[in-house]
């Protein structure tokens, strides 16, 4: 029974978080509630480990104002009694430039009395950055330290020079 309500609770929170309903997504909130984004903080500043229901709405102000458009699928989510794990795919339409990043995220969880307390959220860094710049760093990292991550003794065709 409660693995249900966990996960209806996230499911609710998902979908006031990334639909702009500031009051129904901090409702699923504990008071206190760890949030947690793992993005690099000199990026990104406005995440980083942060503390409690305003962590969550100031965090959607700031998406409200990056990004026209938020749209989520939770394609895998796992819940029990006290954790839920979940693999959700974002769309953000940035206000800037009209671009469409796509971005899949993984999401863990802990619940107590049936609200979230700590909320821990993994995103791709390089391929956010690619697509909020709209450059490839890939291509570039690889050229220059490509060799250096192969293992010793193995012979590997050189990469294609940048265009």
């Amino acid at each position: 029974m409660a693995d249900d309500i966990n996960r209806q609770r996230v499911l609710n929170f998902f979908a006031a978080y990334y639909g702009g309903d500031v009051e129904a997504a901090v409702k699923c909130c504990a008071e206190d509630m760890l949030l947690m984004v793992y993005l690099p903080v000199e990026l990104f500043p406005h995440l980083g480990p942060q503390r409690g229901r305003k962590a969550v709405a100031d965090l959607m102000a700031v998406l409200d104002a990056r990004y026209s458009q938020r749209r989520h699928e939770v394609p895998f989510l796992v819940a029990d009694s006290q954790r839920a794990a979940a693999i959700v795919d974002v769309t953000y339409t940035k206000r800037d430039d009209g671009r469409v990043i796509r971005l899949p995220s993984g999401n863990f969880l802990e619940l107590r009395g049936g609200l979230i307390t700590e909320i821990r959220c993994f995103f791709d860094t390089i391929d956010w950055v690619e697509q909020l710049s709209g450059r490839d760093l890939v291509g570039p990292l690889l050229r220059e330290t490509g060799p250096a991550l192969r293992p010793p003794g193995r012979i590997t065709p050189p990469l294609a020079p940048a265009k």
